[in-house]
């Protein structure tokens, strides 16, 4: 049950309802993660960790069993968004933790001249994360979401701007 795959995490793939488990109807999924592979009379089928596109509420975290030969490209590939997705606090763009790196760089770049506004935000967000992340030790969520910021003086140079004081 090896073999290469016609699609690789960070892929937005369409899935119909009856090529996929735990779920109902039409599913767009952006992958985060590839499981395990399982043989059944019907075909090789996949787990996937991923994040629903189509949801009303927003996108989501989903888990699915998917038949291989099923899965298929989405229609329209949607830009990453890079926002968080709770409970896990995973990125919905890249699936890395959030802040991602690429969330890192455009808040930096939006939040150049308003530093304390950005402490503000992702303060607030750590809360946040702090209520679903409770076996992450508060250290290290300080680090993942404040303790990147670089000083006074960098702020504006990683922000690729001039520095100043």
């Amino acid at each position: 049950m090896t073999g290469a795959l016609p699609f690789a995490v960070g892929d937005v793939v369409d899935l119909a309802e009856q090529h996929y488990c735990y779920g109902l109807g039409k599913l767009t999924l952006r992958i985060v993660e590839l499981g395990r592979r399982e043989q059944h009379s019907d075909g090789l089928w996949i787990h996937l960790r991923g994040v629903d596109l189509g949801d009303p509420r927003g996108p989501r975290q989903r888990r699915v069993l998917a038949r291989i030969d099923a899965v298929r490209p989405a229609a329209v590939q949607r830009p990453a968004a890079h926002l968080p997705a709770r409970p896990s606090w995973t990125c919905t763009g890249c699936g890395q933790a959030w802040p991602c790196p690429d969330r890192r760089r455009r808040l930096l770049e939006r939040y150049a001249i308003e530093r304390i506004t950005l402490h503000v935000y992702l303060g607030t967000q750590l809360a946040e994360a702090a209520s679903d992340l409770r076996q992450v030790p508060p250290a290290l969520l300080y680090e993942r979401f404040l303790g990147w910021l670089p000083d006074r003086r960098g702020f504006s140079e990683a922000a690729g701007g001039p520095t100043g004081g």
